[in-house]
């Protein structure tokens, strides 16, 4: 009798270096046939280690640091990394430029988030390899354009935004990392008719909806995998000192999964949704994130043929 096939999936490490690492080690930990990472893998923020005086000194995390010796400059740079943003030496008169220039700045953190990503791809694959395990990204709506190109470029990482991948002999999975419009502008939102245009035709492509995996990084509508706080005029809606929650999922990926009713539905995108639905006769899971706390959140799921066999939600 063959063993189950196990696919580990998690999203939503917005740079985090301690929960990428996290999400390579689980392959073998779980003793996974594939890895998925779901989108919104990147962060946003620089922090300036400025030298000055034969010094390097930066404020991050409320906390002041200093450091005197390459060595020390190295284990700032790491515990930036660790907590999802992006490290960068500079002068006084360049950091001042900085932050005069948004274009200036911009240009820096696409440089930096490139170079992260870059550096991400080759630790996957120098822990990856001749394991057989497969290792799946793809880009989230907070994710620019050139991460996907930066994807392609890999040896063993496997990026499939827009498209099918056939997983073995009986598995097949869809990818789309793009959102409905959210209320920040992100790199990646589509319009409900657009979303839904741009699943369906890649679900048109695959051989069984009943035995394909579908990663839309978006949760479907009302589903209880997209609660999110409600927002009114850029702040968070509180009643009786409490902060309420509303649906922002997608209804295209609603009415896609509603429709086509594949296996299964692999999302992020909200962090704060940690759960499991069943529409119809899809499983649809959401790990969560806490990638601000080093925590990663993920998912395991076991599959017997076309079915699954089994799946919890785990964290490391």
């Amino acid at each position: 009798m063959s063993a189950p096939y196990r696919l580990f999936y998690a999203s939503d490490i917005h740079g985090s270096e301690k929960c990428f690492l996290k999400f390579v080690n689980a392959g073998k930990f779980y003793k996974a046939d594939a890895l998925v990472m779901g989108g919104d893998i990147t962060g946003k923020m620089i922090v300036p280690l400025i030298h000055r005086d034969g010094k390097y000194t930066a404020r991050f995390l409320g906390r002041d640091f200093s450091a005197e010796s390459d060595a020390e400059r190295t284990e700032i740079e790491k515990t930036v990394r660790m907590n999802g943003f992006y490290p960068c030496v500079m002068e006084p008169d360049e950091h001042a430029h900085l932050q005069q220039d948004e274009r200036a700045r911009q240009a820096m953190i696409d440089r930096l988030v490139l170079q992260s990503i870059e550096r991400w791809i080759d630790m996957a694959e120098s822990r990856l390899a001749g394991t057989g395990i497969r290792c799946f990204i793809n880009a989230g709506n907070d994710d620019d354009d050139y991460v996907d190109e930066a994807l392609k470029s890999a040896k063993l990482v496997e990026n499939h935004e827009g498209n099918v991948v056939d997983l073995n002999e009986h598995l097949q999975m869809v990818v789309c990392g793009y959102s409905n419009v959210t209320p920040f502008d992100s790199p990646r939102e589509k319009t409900e008719a657009d979303l839904e245009d741009y699943i369906g035709k890649i679900m048109a492509r695959v051989k069984d909806p009943a035995a394909t995996i579908c990663t839309l990084h978006v949760p479907p509508y009302n589903s209880g995998l997209d609660s999110a706080p409600m927002l009114k005029d850029g702040g968070v809606v509180t009643k009786g000192g409490h902060t309420i929650m509303a649906p922002v999922g997608s209804v295209a990926v609603r009415r896609v999964i509603e429709q086509a009713q594949p296996l299964l539905g692999l999302h992020g995108h909200v962090h704060e949704s940690r759960a499991t639905k069943m529409i119809g006769k899809t499983l649809c899971i959401n790990p969560g994130s806490e990638y601000s706390e080093g925590i990663l959140r993920g998912a395991l799921i076991s599959f017997k043929g076309k079915k699954i066999q089994g799946h919890q939600l785990v964290q490391a």
